[in-house]
């Protein structure tokens, strides 16, 4: 039992590691998306399709309005800017590669891969708010860059995918499977070490 819990547990990591998404993450059922020491709200919704709310990945093509809301304050003193590039080095079963590197920050590298851009803005409420068609199915990568007066500035990025929502559920129930078939194979190991076997019908007929 305790092999078979220890299977189920290194299942738990894996799932959640794959939920990780870059400055993404979960927190008590809201998406939380880290600029430097600061937080905002991430949320995302279709209107045509669904009304649902994701934070993750977009689960098909069309219409996307996609809200940002800042927890702390410091955010609200600083310009917001918002990119959505196409993730052209995604690659393997999830479609994401990770986040780019410093040296692929450049308006020469990003601006080519560009879907959708909102320029530099303060805003006050802490609120903003933007839509995009997104008309092919693939792996992207959104960064969101804070800047203060002061020249300091932070960049969040969070790869995700549109259109593919059927491969991360497939990824899970894979592992899923794996986990269980791994628990079987060590309860039946278990047993034969500690002698297990099924019992014998024992013969009622007398010897003469």
């Amino acid at each position: 039992m305790r092999g078979a819990c220890a299977v189920f547990l290194i299942l738990g990591f894996l799932v959640s590691g794959a939920q990780a998404h870059g400055g993404l993450s979960i927190d008590k059922d809201q998406c939380m998306l880290r600029i430097g020491p600061d937080l905002m709200h991430f949320t995302g919704y279709q209107p045509l399709q669904t009304t649902q709310m994701f934070c993750e990945d977009i689960p098909s093509v069309g219409a996307t309005v996609i809200v940002l809301d800042a927890v702390d304050s410091e955010l609200r003193d600083m310009t917001t800017e918002v990119r959505i590039i196409r993730d052209v080095a995604a690659r393997g079963m999830t479609g994401r590669t990770g986040v780019l590197r410093d040296d692929e920050l450049s308006s020469d590298y990003l601006d080519p891969l560009t879907v959708s851009y909102l320029p530099p803005k303060r805003y006050p409420t802490g609120t903003l708010h933007f839509e995009h068609v997104f008309q092919e199915a693939g792996a992207y990568i959104g960064i969101v860059t804070a800047r203060n007066d002061h020249g300091q500035y932070y960049v969040s990025q969070f790869p995700f995918s549109v259109g593919r929502s059927w491969v991360k559920i497939g990824g899970y129930y894979a592992l899923l499977v794996i986990g269980i078939v791994g628990a079987l194979f060590l309860y039946w190991k278990l047993g034969l070490a500690q002698g297990w076997a099924p019992a014998t019908k024992t013969s009622n007929k007398r010897l003469h």
